[in-house]
């Protein structure tokens, strides 16, 4: 019942700020609005500040998967010095 009751709250906090952004006559912030200027940008910095104007949801799945990914490669080659060094981190039992 616990958990049921986590998803629910987690589906209200979600959904309410959607509804009240759906409701007619409800003027949005110029904050909100707010685009970058692409004229100065190349590479990394265009096609990421391009994904921001033009999509936000896409431009935050994306910067989610890509901490992922670098958080990972972080973990991998750490991993990989410390077995270089001699260290076997799976071998580590902790005592409680």
């Amino acid at each position: 019942m616990k958990r049921f009751s986590v998803i629910i709250i987690n589906f209200l906090l979600l959904g309410v700020p959607a509804l009240v952004c759906a409701a007619e006559g409800l003027e949005i912030p110029d904050e909100l609005n707010k685009k970058i200027n692409l004229a100065n940008l190349s590479g990394f910095s265009h096609f990421f500040a391009k994904w921001y104007n033009d999509n936000l949801w896409v431009y935050a799945i994306m910067v989610t998967l890509l901490m992922g990914i670098v958080g990972l490669t972080i973990a991998v080659v750490a991993d990989v010095i410390l077995k270089m060094i001699g260290m076997e981190v799976s071998k580590i039992e902790h005592l409680e």
